[in-house]
């Protein structure tokens, strides 16, 4: 018998299997992996290019006598049944699956051959949900048939049939691995037809930079095509980069889609896996949460609090970076009712720290997806290329000097942010405090120098409290400006899709001095090829005690003179007593 592609069936002798090349099944399903030699964060359409180009093993579902003008001739189970047990094995899970189930009855329930199997899938269009449903059943009996042989798209493959393609690259050289889907098609005319899309779960993470307020859209997180299409928004100050003080919590979000293939899972593997650098520190008393967002008349609206469905667990790794992982088992039992223009969105805070990277190189950090890649194996996952933020921060180096420029040690400062905040640092590290007691003092070492290590940039004052011994202490406050450029300041675009190097992120540091009591400060320049750091020389004048005239023998004249004077009045008083 022959099998069509057609909306009508013709006669008896000619029965379709499948419609015209245009209604060809191209089915998304139980997803595969594709392993990307490479390290940068990728764009949707990246992704794309590299799957449209990818080379697939083929696994025959049906095979075919020949195929004529499109049609199959006389279709019978493919080499992937090739077990005799296997075909009556499929054929029993088709009958007991619910996703077939129409009318009260499952709708391959008379079916005993892969012709009658054939009849029943003409019915249905594209990317249907029992297409889907009969593919992912299909996935579990793919065998090494074609194991040594790979396709692309346009080859010819060697014998007329319907297929399933998966990913032809294992994970034996540990790169960075990405979802797509096992494809339905049928080899017409002996060309394999694969029309690939490339549809996965996406990350993005965000840093919050303070002082940047607008509120930018996904240019990958994106529910619809087109004039349909909704981006998602990250929230005003959300980006790819920004700058903190040591000490300060740096908010993060890390923002996960939902791929359309979820209802093809029983059970559905979902996780963040977020590495913070060694210079950021999370603890759990600073929590998280995660929130679910749907797509609600033209606009992602908040929906559930689902910070229950997920597990947290804290690595701290050799290299000095923690890793957290949230986790959720099963999405589809966890989060019911999910969609692919859903998305789910973690908040947390983590505190810059004293191992923090000062300057140009910054503090990179990146986030991935880890989830269930295979309906017919639930123990099996993919992961998406990375995303990556970073965090910059600069110092204040100062140095202690009389007027002819010699070290002077025990100077003790006060440095204040235009918040009105206190510095205050010790052996456990530093803080920003908002009364003066609470406050840590700079001092001066021995060779005149002192180090504020990790500043925002702002507005900052420098209050000298105690001078040196045999110095006068400043009256005023220093006052000077710390000015960076990253990634906000550059380009709104590129401050959401930086994937290149901190360099790139960060284009300029300067600082300048502001306010100059005294003439004070002699030397006030900045280091800005590599540390990202300001240097000032702050100038000392010495109290001098000048000697007078006289000696001891003046001490004495003085205490006898006050003797006399006091025994004149005892007289007087006796005098007057007498009389």
């Amino acid at each position: 018998m022959r099998y069509h592609l057609q909306n009508q069936k013709e006669s008896i002798e000619r029965v379709g299997f499948m419609k015209m090349i245009k209604k060809v099944i191209g089915v998304l399903l139980a997803v595969c992996v594709i392993m990307i030699s490479v390290v940068p964060a990728f764009a949707a359409s990246d992704v794309e290019e590299m799957v449209l180009s990818h080379r697939f093993r083929a696994y025959q579902l049906f095979a075919a006598d020949s195929v004529e003008g499109k049609l199959l001739v006389h279709v019978r189970w493919g080499s992937m049944f090739r077990d005799a047990d296997a075909p009556e094995s499929f054929l029993g899970e088709l009958k007991s699956n619910s996703s077939f189930a129409a009318g009260g009855s499952n709708i391959f329930a008379s079916c005993s051959t892969a012709e009658n199997v054939a009849g029943v899938l003409e019915n249905y269009e594209n990317d249907s949900e029992v297409v889907k449903a009969f593919a992912a059943c299909a996935s579990g009996y793919m065998n090494n048939t074609y194991s040594d042989t790979t396709f692309a798209n346009g080859d010819t493959i060697g014998e007329a049939g319907y297929y399933l393609f998966q990913d032809a690259v294992d994970d034996a050289d540990g790169s960075y691995s990405v979802a797509n889907a096992v494809i339905l098609r049928m080899a017409a005319d002996s060309k394999v037809d694969i029309s690939v899309k490339a549809d996965m779960p996406k990350i993005e993470k965000k840093v919050r930079e303070n002082t940047y307020t607008t509120d930018s859209a996904s240019s990958t997180i994106v529910s619809g095509t087109g004039r349909d299409a909704v981006p998602l928004h990250y929230g005003a100050g959300y980006n790819d980069a920004a700058d903190y003080c040591i000490g300060d919590a740096v908010p993060f979000e890390l923002i996960g889609s939902i791929p359309d293939y979820l209802s093809t899972y029983d059970t559905y593997y979902y996780a963040f896996v977020d590495r913070l650098s060694a210079g950021l520190t999370f603890t759990e008393t600073d929590g998280f949460t995660v929130s679910r967002y749907d797509v609600v008349n033209g606009s992602y609206t908040f929906v559930a609090d689902v910070t229950n469905a997920f597990t947290l667990s804290v690595t701290a790794l050799e290299s000095g970076e923690t890793e957290l992982v949230l986790e959720c088992g099963d999405l589809i039992t966890a989060i019911p009712g999910l969609k692919s223009t859903s998305v789910l969105i973690v908040r947390y805070e983590s505190r810059l720290n004293r191992n923090a990277v000062i300057g140009w190189d910054g503090n990179e950090n990146t986030a991935y997806l880890r989830y269930s890649n295979n309906p017919s194996n639930r123990s099996s996952h993919g992961q998406t290329p990375p995303d990556k933020v970073i965090v910059f921060t600069y110092q204040l180096e100062g140095n202690k000097v009389d007027t002819v420029g010699h070290p002077l040690e025990g100077a003790s400062f006060l440095l204040i942010n235009e918040k009105g905040e206190f510095y205050s640092a010790n052996t456990s590290g530093s803080r920003w405090v908002s009364e003066e007691k609470d406050a840590q003092p700079i001092t001066s070492g021995e060779n005149g120098s002192f180090v504020v290590k990790g500043l925002d940039k702002g507005r900052y004052f420098l209050r000298e409290k105690v001078a040196p011994e045999g110095f006068k202490a400043l009256e005023e406050d220093i006052e000077f400006e710390i000015s960076a450029t990253i990634l906000p300041d550059i380009s709104d675009e590129l401050a959401q899709s930086w994937t290149t190097t901190a360099s790139d992120a960060l284009t300029s540091f300067s600082a300048r001095l502001v306010q100059n009591p005294e003439n004070a400060v002699s030397r006030f320049d900045v280091s800005a090829v590599s540390d990202a750091t300001v240097f000032m020389d702050i100038v000392n004048s010495k109290l001098y005690d000048l000697p007078g005239t006289g000696g001891v023998g003046t001490t004495v004249i003085y205490i006898i003179g006050g003797v006399l004077l006091a025994a004149g009045v005892v007289l007087i008083i006796i005098k007057r007593r007498s009389k």
